[in-house]
């Protein structure tokens, strides 16, 4: 559960971006990492067994209700104090399921290739997002011909080439932001011509504007 700032967090499938008033919950033995900007929240473990009885198997995004903020941190105290599983965590882990699927939320995403050339070019331009290449210099270092890379490359992560790298923009843009880099800087940073175009791309994928989007993963709802 993040609090203030944001979590962008990697799996094997996907990069989240995690902005505060959010939780994230990742399924027992996936690979994930993250990277926390700024961020202050919760973090609670949950057994396997528990997990498969209550959690769905995929990562999932949702929104923190007041109950949910409140069993989670209830539950983050008293595991600090070594307790064992009990019977009342089964009765708290079905009422967080129940709020975890009534409170799903459509964070942003940037969906990973499974093609292992194809990520690792994605992956290592995507963690700067300022160099501007062409579909046919990303097919070139994807050892693929333009028609091939692209049509894997929607195949695999639903989203063309063009869409997935503003989508990793966006992911860039929160980090700078988080930074304290201006909104300003930041959209000249990633290559864009005026400021009004880093504008426009936000309320695209995001629904919100930069300032907005800015106040959502540095201070939640205050």
């Amino acid at each position: 559960m993040v609090k203030a700032g944001h979590l962008v967090s990697a799996s094997t499938d996907a990069r989240w971006l995690i902005p505060a008033g959010q939780a994230y919950w990742v399924p027992p033995a996936m690979p994930h990492g993250g990277a926390l900007c700024a961020a202050d929240g919760i973090k609670v473990y949950i057994s396997t067994d528990l997990s498969r009885d209550f959690c769905p198997p995929v990562p999932l995004a949702f929104s923190v209700t007041p109950l949910l903020c409140a069993i989670m941190e209830r539950w983050a105290e008293e595991a600090s104090l070594g307790l064992p599983d009990r019977p009342l965590d089964r009765h708290r882990l079905a009422l967080v399921s129940d709020e975890m699927t009534r409170a799903v939320t459509r964070p942003l995403i940037l969906p990973m290739p499974a093609h292992v050339i194809m990520r690792a070019v994605m992956s290592e331009w995507a963690r700067e997002s300022e160099e501007q290449l062409s579909l046919d210099a990303l097919a070139q270092r994807c050892r693929m011909s333009r028609r091939s890379f692209t049509r894997r490359f929607r195949s695999e992560t639903g989203m063309a080439p063009g869409a997935w790298m503003q989508c990793a923009r966006i992911l860039r843009g929160c980090a700078l932001m988080s930074e304290g880099i201006s909104i300003t800087e930041t959209a000249y940073r990633l290559g864009y011509e005026s400021p009004s175009s880093f504008f426009n791309l936000c309320r695209k994928m995001t629904g919100l504007s930069p300032s907005a989007l800015f106040r959502s993963i540095d201070q939640g709802d205050a």
